[in-house]
C-alpha cells in the first residue's frame, strides 16, 4: 500500500503545483486497482520496496524525472526512489498541503497498521538526486588549483629528466624545491623498507593491522547506515555486529603507538640535553608537529568540503553531504579543538583522532621536559600518575553517564563528546604507550636498572626465551581474544544485568587500555631482542612495511573513498558480513593507491621542507662585524 501510494503519487504528469494537488487528491479517492492500474505501465521502472531504487539510469534515459522520499519516523527510517513524468518536481511534493494529503490518506491506510510507525505523524521529504549539487564554489575552483599546482610540482622532475633524455643531455638529479616535490626522488623514499631498528619490527605489522581494523569497522558502520532499517534491527543481535564494534579498538593502538614514539624520540641523550639547555625549543616539537599534520590535513579537508560532491551521483548520492558539510568551520579541526564544541556541526568528522592525538601530544610534553632536565625518576612517577588519574577519570565519566559495554553505547548521545573524543577518556593507553617508550629508550641507551635490560640478558637462555614468548603471547592473545569475543553473551542476553551495571561501567573504562596491554605483550619478545617467524615475518612483511609508512594519508583518505563506493551504488546493500568484506577490500586498495600519491605529493615534500624550517630557525646567526667609522 505504501509503495502504491508513493509509486502512483509520482507517476502522475501535471502542469502545475495547483493541478499536482488537485490531481493527487482524485488519484487517491480511487480504489486501490484503479490505482495500480494507473501506475502499472511505468511502476518497473521504480523502487518496488523500502531502499530499493529501482532503474534510475533507465528513468533519466526515457526523459522522465527521478525523486527519492525519505520517511522519517521513529523508530526507522525509510528510502524509497521514484521514476515520474518531468512536468511535476521533487518541490511540488514538499508544499504543505501536498504533505497533508500524504499523511491523511497513510494514516487511513492498512499500511499503517501494520507497521511500527505512525504514518501520519511522519515528514515526507522529497529530494530531487539530480539537482542537489553544490555550488561550484571559490573553495572548489581554490581545492582544484592546489591539487594542480602540486601535481605540477612533483612531475617538475620526471619532465626534466624525459627532456634530457630526448636531447641527449646528462640526466641531473634535482635540487632546492624541483627535488623537495619530485615523485621520482620521493618514491625512491618510500619503497625503501628497511627495518631500521629490528627489535620494533613488529609495530609495522600492528600499526598496519590497526588501520586495516579502521577501515573494515568504518565499512561496517557505513553499511548499518545505509543497509535496511528492519534487517538492520536483527543484524544488530549477530556476531557480525560485535566484530564491528570491537574495530573501535584500533584507535587505541593508535595511541598507544603516539605515546611510545613521543618518549621514544624525546627521551634520547642528545635531544634530551638539547632541550634541557634551552627549553624555549619545546615551542619547536610542537611546531614540528603541527607541520606534520597540517598540509595533508588542510589538502583533504578541502577536497572533502569543496570537491567530494562531485565525485558521485545516483539516487542516494544526495546522503553523501551529510559527510561533506563544514557549516562551523575548519578552523575547530585545525586547531586542533572541535571536541571541545558539543553541538553537532561536524568537520570532518574522523579528524576528531587527530584532535586528541595533538592534545596528548601537549599534555605529554610536561613530563618529557622534566626527563630532560635530569629528574627522571620525577617523569616515571608522574607518568604513573597521569596513567592512574585518567582511569579514575574514566571509570567516573562511566558511573555518571552510564556507559555500559561498548556496543550497548552506540545509541548513548551522551557517549560520542564525553567520552569517545574527550581526550583525557581516551589517554590511559597514550599514558601507558609513553611509559613504555622511555623504558624502551633508555635499554636501547644501555642505562642500569632498567627492566628490558634485565629481560634482554636472561633471554640469552634459550630455555627462559621459549618460556618468556610463550608467556607473553598466550597473555596477549588471551586479553585481546577475550575483550574481543568475552562481552557477547552479556549484550545478546534479555538481561541487561547478565553483567552488574557497576562491572560494565568499569568494563567500559578499562577495555581500551587492556587491549593495547594485550598488544604490548605480543610486541615485548622483540623488543627485547627474541626474533621469531611471529615478530620478523608475518608482522613485519613488505605489505605491512609500505602500509605503516603510508598510514596516516590512508587514514585521512578512507572515509572519502567509502562515502563514494556507499553512495553511488544504487543498489543498497545488507549488513552481511560477505557484503561488508567487499566493500572493505575494495576501499583499502583504492585507499593505498590514493594515500600513496597523497604521500608522494603532498605529505613527504612538506615532510622535508618542514625539517628545513626547523634547521632555519634553531640555525645559529652568524655574527656580523660592526663597520665603525666611514
Amino acid at each position: 500500500m505504501l509503495i502504491l501510494i508513493f509509486t502512483c503519487l509520482l507517476h502522475i504528469g501535471l502542469a502545475n503545483h495547483e493541478q499536482c494537488v488537485e490531481q493527487l487528491k482524485l488519484y487517491l479517492s480511487l480504489p486501490i486497482p484503479l490505482q495500480f492500474a494507473v501506475a502499472h505501465r511505468q511502476i518497473e521502472m521504480s523502487g518496488d520496496w523500502a531502499n530499493k531504487f529501482g532503474l534510475y539510469d533507465m528513468c533519466l534515459r526515457e526523459e522522465n524525472h527521478y525523486s527519492t522520499v525519505m520517511v522519517k519516523a521513529e523508530p526507522m527510517t525509510f528510502l524509497y526512489g521514484f521514476c515520474h513524468t518531468n512536468i511535476c518536481q521533487a518541490k511540488d511534493f514538499n508544499a504543505p498541503d501536498a504533505q497533508q494529503i500524504i499523511k491523511d490518506k497513510l494514516e487511513k491506510s492498512i499500511i499503517s497498521i501494520l507497521l511500527p510507525i505512525n504514518l501520519g505523524t511522519a515528514s515526507y521529504t522529497f529530494i530531487d538526486p539530480n539537482t542537489y549539487y553544490p555550488d561550484f564554489s571559490i573553495g572548489a575552483y581554490s581545492t582544484a588549483i592546489i591539487i594542480f599546482i602540486l601535481v605540477c610540482l612533483g612531475l617538475m622532475d620526471p619532465y626534466k629528466r624525459l627532456l634530457d633524455l630526448f636531447l641527449d643531455s646528462e640526466i641531473k638529479k634535482p635540487k632546492g624545491i624541483i627535488a623537495d616535490f619530485s615523485i621520482i626522488e620521493n618514491y625512491k623514499k618510500l619503497i625503501d623498507l628497511k627495518t631500521i631498528d629490528p627489535n620494533l619490527a613488529i609495530f609495522n605489522g600492528v600499526r598496519s593491522i590497526a588501520f586495516m581494523m579502521v577501515v573494515y569497522g568504518h565499512s561496517a558502520l557505513m553499511t548499518i547506515q545505509s543497509t535496511y532499517q528492519m534487517e538492520l534491527l536483527l543484524a544488530l543481535q549477530s556476531q557480525r555486529a560485535i566484530i564491528t564494534v570491537d574495530m573501535l579498538y584500533s584507535v587505541d593502538i593508535f595511541f598507544w603507538l603516539g605515546g611510545f614514539f613521543m618518549a621514544f624520540v624525546m627521551c634520547e641523550s642528545k635531544r634530551a640535553k638539547a632541550l634541557a639547555k634551552n627549553p624555549v625549543s619545546i615551542l619547536l616539537v610542537i611546531l614540528h608537529r603541527l607541520l606534520r599534520i597540517w598540509p595533508c590535513y588542510i589538502i583533504c579537508i578541502m577536497f572533502n568540503s569543496y570537491l567530494l560532491p562531485y565525485f558521485g551521483e545516483g539516487p542516494r548520492w544526495w546522503q553523501a553531504t551529510t559527510y561533506t558539510g563544514c557549516t562551523a568551520g575548519a578552523w575547530r579541526n585545525l586547531l586542533f579543538i572541535d571536541n571541545f564544541f558539543h553541538d553537532w556541526q561536524l568537520c570532518f568528522g574522523w579528524g576528531w583522532y587527530l584532535t586528541s592525538d595533538i592534545q596528548l601530544f601537549i599534555i605529554c610534553l610536561i613530563p618529557m621536559a622534566i626527563y630532560a632536565f635530569g629528574y627522571k625518576r620525577l617523569s616515571k612517577f608522574l607518568v604513573i600518575g597521569m596513567i592512574v588519574a585518567s582511569i579514575i577519570y574514566g571509570i567516573y565519566i562511566c558511573f555518571l553517564y552510564n556507559f555500559l559495554i561498548p556496543a550497548k553505547n552506540t545509541d548513548n548521545k551522551d557517549f560520542y563528546y564525553n567520552y569517545y573524543v574527550n581526550s583525557f577518556a581516551r589517554s590511559p593507553p597514550y599514558f601507558f604507550g609513553l611509559a613504555m617508550g622511555m623504558m624502551y629508550r633508555e635499554f636501547k641507551q644501555k642505562e642500569q636498572n632498567n627492566l628490558l635490560a634485565i629481560l634482554h640478558e636472561k633471554a640469552k637462555d634459550t630455555k627462559f626465551t621459549l618460556f618468556f614468548q610463550i608467556i607473553c603471547y598466550l597473555l596477549g592473545f588471551g586479553i585481546i581474544s577475550w575483550l574481543i569475543f568475552g562481552w557477547k553473551h552479556a549484550f545478546l542476553s534479555s538481561d541487561p544485568t547478565y553483567w552488574p551495571y557497576w562491572f560494565q561501567h568499569i568494563y567500559s573504562a578499562l577495555c581500551r587500555l587492556m587491549f593495547v596491554f594485550g598488544v604490548a605483550c605480543l610486541c615485548l619478545p622483540n623488543m627485547i631482542g627474541i626474533y621469531d617467524i611471529f615478530n620478523r615475518k608475518a608482522m613485519n612483511n613488505s605489505l605491512f612495511k609500505f602500509v605503516a609508512k603510508i598510514s596516516f594519508a590512508c587514514y585521512l583518505i578512507h572515509y572519502m573513498v567509502l562515502i563514494i563506493l556507499s553512495y553511488t551504488f544504487y543498489i543498497t546493500p545488507t549488513y552481511v558480513t560477505i557484503e561488508v568484506i567487499y566493500l572493505f577490500v575494495g576501499c583499502t586498495i583504492i585507499t593505498l593507491i590514493v594515500g600513496m600519491i597523497l604521500t608522494l605529493l603532498v605529505e613527504m615534500p612538506f615532510g622535508t621542507l618542514q625539517v628545513k624550517l626547523i634547521d632555519y630557525i634553531t640555525k645559529p646567526k652568524r655574527k656580523q662585524q660592526t663597520l665603525l667609522g666611514g
